[in-house]
Parts: C-alpha cells; sequence; structure tokens
C-alpha cells in the first residue's frame, strides 16, 4: 500500500527531526512534485529541506510528478476547481489525485477538511497521531515518547 504524504504531516517529521520514525514504519512514501516543491522553497528551513533531500536521495520519499494529459491531473484538476473547496491548496489536492491513482492512503492532518473526496474516492486517511499510535503499538516508541509527540 503506497502512502501519499501531504505537507502538513511530512512536516512535522522534518521539524521534529524524527524522519527515521516514517523509516521504521514504512518501506517507502511518496509525495508530489506539488508537496516537494513547496517544501524546498526559500522561507522552509534549509535542516528541513536537506533532510528531505537526503530522503529523496536514498529513494525512502518517491517525487511522483502529475503530468497533464492524465487521469491525474484531471482528478487534481476537478479537486482545485471545486467551488464548494475553500481550503485545499495545490498540496493537499495533488496528494488526493496521487491516492486515487495509486489506490493508496493519504497522509494528512486534517481529515475533515477532505471528507468529501475520502468518501467520494474511497480513500482512506491517516495523521500524525496514528502514526505515533502505530509507532507506540509495534514497541518502536515508549508510552512517554507517544505522550510528548502528541504534546508537541
Amino acid at each position: 500500500m503506497k502512502i501519499i504524504y501531504d505537507i502538513d504531516c511530512l512536516l512535522y517529521f522534518l521539524k521534529i527531526e524524527r524522519t527515521d520514525l516514517l523509516e521504521e514504519l514504512f518501506s517507502h512514501i511518496v509525495i508530489s512534485n506539488k508537496v516537494f516543491n513547496s517544501l524546498n522553497n526559500p522561507s522552509i528551513p534549509d535542516f528541513i529541506k536537506d533532510k528531505l533531500n537526503d530522503l529523496v536521495d536514498k529513494d525512502f520519499v518517491k517525487v511522483e510528478e502529475i503530468s497533464y494529459n492524465t487521469k491525474t491531473f484531471d482528478i487534481y484538476y476537478e479537486i482545485k476547481n471545486d467551488h464548494k473547496n475553500q481550503v485545499l491548496g495545490d498540496g493537499e489536492a495533488s496528494s488526493i489525485a496521487i491516492a486515487i491513482k495509486n489506490k493508496g492512503v493519504v497522509a494528512y492532518n486534517n481529515p475533515n477538511a477532505i471528507k468529501d473526496y475520502l468518501e467520494k474516492y474511497d480513500l482512506r486517511c491517516i495523521t500524525s497521531e496514528d502514526i505515533f499510535n502505530e509507532l507506540f503499538k509495534k514497541g518502536i516508541i515508549s508510552k512517554e515518547e507517544l505522550k510528548d509527540f502528541l504534546e508537541k
């Protein structure tokens, strides 16, 4: 199963410098080129950009391009132009489109914002909290670490 990360969920692990925890759970993760570009813009601290690029270089993070004239682009375009959609940016829309194409899971910290798309396309969503709970269940982090992460 492919896990397609949006900016907020991946950025959390990059900020706390614990992407090693993601590597403990997943063989790799996927981000869209739009998420990658957003995380590499000048306003993002260098340590975050450097770590992201390291993860891409070692093939843990796979960047998926959304090309014009593809089904994925059509879905992305539909989401971006949905008049009911007041909240979703390029990262969210592209992550959802890639998840639909790959029958994957969206990693996003505000599932209520994308609830309509999760239901319409029968997608599953996981949050950072879900990931930490799974890490705890598997014995990768302690109860104290779980509490610390959830309080941040």
